[in-house]
């Protein structure tokens, strides 16, 4: 009976040893990742609400460390090697820690992300990078702190972070430049090239402005291949009339047009529409 009462109470203290207590956590964690250019850039942070509490100057003192966020160091992680606000960076993941101000804010990348929190003072040898971005009035008050990106380009993005009517933003830009040159020598020097990936070279070198003549090249070269693919020969349009090549653009625009009435697409239709009467004026 001992026994038996022994390993009743052994499993019991097993069990309660075990048992992990779970509730909703007041600033419950997030991730948001963002791809810019080729790369890809990662943010990991908790996210505090206002609850009817003042934020700024009072909630998070103005002019100290902020941890960004609550609990734990938020963590930004790049893929790549990125430009932030104008500095260098290597690839890795740093700590992202911010010094409110009333018209500022400092923002920095802290290479020890060990941290709970904010550190007291921040280490120069830990410095990754710090930059200074100016503190605006977001247009409505956001009630939970967040963290997002915007002014999305094939290149470059802005890191947002708004909470109560407070927003700041870091614009980041990846060099991809080298990368996807090299991916355009390499795939057009196949015997198998497809016509998308022609059309894309050619869109690349376009909105780039990197060489006109080219894109135009490309751009044959891949309506050649696919023939009466009406938003293949919309780009080509485009690229025509920016070699100053305007009876050719039309010509081409039209022939979009058409093939974008006959597939129902309203949308290349217009575009067609407007360009060929913008291309039309002397």
């Amino acid at each position: 009976m001992k026994k038996i009462i022994s390993s009743l109470v052994l499993t019991g203290a097993i069990v309660m040893g075990n048992a992990q207590v779970k509730t909703p956590q007041p600033s419950p964690a997030a991730t948001v990742k963002q791809t810019i250019g080729l790369s890809e850039v990662t943010v990991d942070y908790s996210r505090p609400s206002a609850n009817s509490r003042k934020v700024f100057g009072n909630l998070v003192p103005m002019n100290v460390v902020w941890r960004t966020g609550a609990n734990g160091s938020t963590d930004i992680t790049f893929k790549n090697d990125a430009t932030f606000n104008g500095v260098s960076i290597p690839a890795g993941k740093y700590a992202l820690y911010t010094i409110p101000g009333m018209s500022d804010w400092e923002v920095v990348l802290y290479k020890d992300t060990e941290q709970w929190g904010a550190p007291k003072e921040l280490k120069s040898d830990q410095i990754a990078a710090k930059t200074k971005v100016k503190a605006m009035k977001s247009a409505n008050s956001v009630e939970t702190f967040t963290i997002g990106f915007d002014d999305l380009k094939t290149d470059q993005g802005n890191l947002v972070m708004s909470w109560e009517n407070t927003m700041v933003k870091v614009p980041i830009m990846m060099d991809s430049k080298k990368e996807v040159l090299e991916s355009i020598a390499t795939t057009l020097a196949k015997k198998d090239t497809k016509a998308s990936d022609y059309n894309q070279a050619a869109g690349y070198y376009f909105q780039e402005k990197l060489d006109l003549k080219k894109a135009l090249e490309y751009s044959k070269k891949a309506n050649q291949l696919a023939p009466d693919t009406f938003y293949m020969l919309k780009l080509q349009a485009e690229i025509e009339a920016a070699n100053g090549m305007k009876k050719e653009a039309i010509a081409t625009a039209n022939k979009s047009l058409t093939l974008a009435k006959k597939d129902g697409n309203e949308d290349y239709v217009k575009i067609n529409t407007d360009n060929i009467a913008k291309w039309s004026k002397k």
